[in-house]
């Protein structure tokens, strides 16, 4: 990556991070000349000088960059390693105070509710569909059943959720659709037995230009989630459905395709 990717790149980030645009551009500046005036992060990146003085005050409130009380004055960036510490700890103390916000809501809106009626949704993105996993394991009581077809699908943080299920008494049950999966699932799910699945349709792991499936999972009686994975020119796409409800002809149908292994997982 070329010098001026990477801090093109790097400002974007800080952008994400809630920085403003000069701010963003003050930092990354003040990062690679280490120290320096506002003339010099002015020459140095696309920032008014005048803009400079507003911004590192503003980085500075922060905690993200010093200032020498010199003639002119001098600017510094701390150090990368505690700048991303100050990032994680603002960045989570925002997602804290948007789950408290959103869990407000939802508890309001859910006030008087009944969803007993089984329910089938969409999903679109590897990420989205990996926090559902984990709450479905989070949530599982009994028994849950996860087959992997496709690479895309194995998330290493959700073999930690599978194992605290199993500790508290879930029978756990994984399955592999081909030997690379179940290699990759054997190193990231040690000491939860992983199975290699007979169904060919599962072994499509990686070929290009093809949608696979990514990832069937049950819990329970009435959870249900499968996913597929589509390999194109254009990068990789993951989508899912999930339902839930006893009488959801999605879950029974793949209850029943998938008993063998629930019945008899160290026999697959």
């Amino acid at each position: 990556m070329s010098d001026n990717n990477s801090q093109n790149q790097a400002i974007e980030e800080l952008e994400q991070f809630g920085l403003r645009e000069y701010e963003a551009k003050c930092f990354v500046s003040l990062t690679k000349i280490t120290s320096g005036t506002a003339r010099d992060v002015s020459e140095h990146i696309d920032v008014p000088r005048t803009r400079v003085y507003e911004a590192v005050r503003s980085l500075e409130a922060d905690g993200l960059v010093e200032i020498q009380h010199s003639s002119p004055q001098r600017f510094r960036a701390i150090p990368v390693a505690e700048a991303l510490e100050v990032l994680e700890e603002r960045h989570q103390s925002r997602i804290e105070r948007l789950e408290q916000s959103l869990t407000q809501l939802r508890r309001e809106s859910d006030a008087g509710s009944n969803e007993l009626d089984p329910e089938v949704w969409s999903l679109s993105g590897t990420e989205t569909i990996t926090a559902r996993t984990k709450r479905l394991i989070d949530g599982a009581e009994t028994e849950v059943l996860l087959l992997i077809g496709d690479q895309q699908a194995v998330a290493g943080d959700v073999n930690e959720r599978l194992r605290s299920a199993a500790n508290r008494g879930v029978d756990v049950v994984i399955g592999a659709g081909s030997e690379s999966v179940r290699a990759r699932l054997d190193e990231s799910t040690a000491e939860l037995y992983v199975f290699e699945s007979d169904f060919e349709w599962l072994s499509r792991d990686g070929q290009p230009n093809h949608l696979s499936v990514g990832r069937l999972m049950l819990v329970d009686d009435g959870g249900l989630l499968a996913s597929t994975v589509a390999r194109t020119d254009g990068g990789v796409r993951e989508r899912a459905v999930c339902g839930n409800g006893t009488s959801n002809s999605l879950v029974l149908v793949l209850r029943g395709l998938l008993s063998q292994y629930l019945d008899h997982p160290h026999d697959a």
